[in-house]
C-alpha cells in the first residue's frame, strides 16, 4: 500500500495522528494546544495558503485542530517526532 499521508511514511507520526483522532475532544484540545505552542516556540507561522483548501479529514471540523496538525506538519522532522512521542506518551497515560 502506498503511503498517502504525510505522516504515513513513519510509524510514530502515523500513530501519534491515529491516537489524537481517536481521543476525546478533551485530549485533541489539550493536544492542539501542545502542537500549536510548540511550533509557535520555533518561530513557525502558518501562512493563508494552509487554509485554502478543506478535505474531509477529522480535523477539517475544528480550526485548532487543523492549525495545529498543519504546525505538525512544517516542523522540522527530529522535532516532528519528539512532539510525535510526547504526544503518544501523554494520551497513553491518560488512558490508564
Amino acid at each position: 500500500m502506498k503511503n498517502r499521508r504525510w505522516y504515513d511514511k513513519d510509524p510514530v507520526l502515523k500513530l501519534a495522528v491515529d491516537l489524537i483522532e481517536k481521543s476525546s475532544d478533551s485530549v485533541k484540545d489539550y493536544v492542539a494546544d501542545y502542537i500549536i505552542e510548540e511550533a509557535k516556540n520555533l518561530g513557525l507561522t502558518l501562512s493563508e495558503n494552509n487554509f485554502d483548501c478543506f478535505w474531509q479529514r477529522w480535523q477539517d471540523n475544528n480550526l485548532k485542530y487543523f492549525e495545529a496538525m498543519e504546525y505538525l506538519k512544517i516542523i522540522d522532522y527530529e522535532t516532528k517526532k519528539e512532539i510525535s512521542m510526547e504526544i503518544i506518551r501523554y494520551i497513553r497515560n491518560f488512558r490508564e
